[in-house]
């Protein structure tokens, strides 16, 4: 049991401070993220996860009675982080109430008596599109947040390689809210974001193949399995991936791929010319939404592309 908080926490009573203030604004605000290069993460396997990969950790924040009178007054994992704090190294250290804890990190966050968090600094990364290098994610228009970081989990889960969010059309990879659906995995996945003119030349240049998730067309002709070929009678549930608008291209899986992901509600207006895959779905349902159509795709192509660079 703590008997009392070790000395080396600073214990935040203000609200209206300027800690309280500064860590809110790394919440709420785009902009005062970038200009820090910092973000509040929740959660002590996030962060013990983050401390793994190599990001510094600026303040960690516990929260705990100021003077806890029993066993149950301080618990698990507020108790092991307050008992073990060296195991946690920090620029600063601080504990805080509950209620300050609501105000940092937002009732959605659904803090409790015990919780943890910490700010921590949004890592350098290297983008670099190199020759052995076959499946990229693109993110085009994704506004959810939950959606936005579960396919950047989803995408680094499987081994796809890079990501390219289009600019101005997507939410933040750091707010609250994707850094929560990511498990933070959205602080070190290499992107880069990019105009659509900009990211199809790159494309181009690393002679990647666009590829558009969408809805299977109502004319089934011109559909083409990697499995299946063009035969239709092999249509259906469980079938994987078709694909469709060839165009005068071969029907062949490209051997590079560059996955385009767009909102179920914007769908994948501007890439009429593209090559499209899909998934067959039942007929009682129009469409998922892109994470889950995504994490579908993501690891079905996988199943089918040749088995090189995804090793674990």
């Amino acid at each position: 049991m703590i008997n009392s908080i070790p000395k080396v926490f600073t214990r935040i009573t203000n609200k209206q401070g300027q800690v309280v203030k500064h860590l809110v604004a790394l919440r709420e605000k785009k902009q005062y993220r970038h200009q820090n290069k910092a973000v509040v993460v929740q959660g002590r396997k996030t962060i013990s996860e983050l401390y793994d990969r190599g990001v510094e950790v600026r303040s960690l924040v516990v929260t705990a009675k100021k003077e806890p009178q029993s066993e149950s007054d301080i618990k698990y994992p507020a108790s092991y982080v307050l008992e073990h704090y060296e195991k946690f190294p920090a620029q600063k250290y601080y504990v805080t109430d509950v209620n300050i804890t609501r105000k940092i990190l937002g009732t959605a966050s659904k803090p409790d008596n015990h919780e943890i968090f910490a700010e921590v600094t949004i890592p350098d990364h290297e983008y670099e599109l190199t020759p052995e290098m076959d499946r990229l994610v693109i993110l085009d228009g994704v506004k959810d947040p939950g959606n936005l970081g579960t396919l950047v989990r989803t995408a680094q889960a499987l081994g796809w390689q890079r990501g390219v969010l289009t600019a101005g059309t997507s939410c933040d990879l750091f707010s609250d809210k994707t850094i929560r659906a990511s498990r933070a995995v959205s602080l070190n996945w290499p992107h880069k974001i990019l105009a659509r003119g900009e990211w199809m030349k790159l494309l181009k240049e690393k002679g990647f193949t666009p590829v558009v998730a969408d809805m299977l067309p109502n004319e089934r002709l011109g559909l083409w399995s990697p499995e299946h070929g063009d035969d239709l009678s092999k249509l259906g549930l469980g079938s994987g991936a078709w694909f469709w608008n060839f165009h005068n291209r071969p029907r062949e899986l490209p051997k590079k791929i560059a996955l385009i992901l767009t909102s179920e509600h914007h769908g994948a207006h501007g890439f009429d010319s593209e090559l499209k895959v899909s998934v067959p779905m039942h007929p009682s349902v129009e469409s998922l939404n892109v994470a889950i159509a995504g994490s579908i795709l993501l690891s079905d192509l996988n199943r089918i592309m040749p088995s090189k660079n995804r090793s674990i």
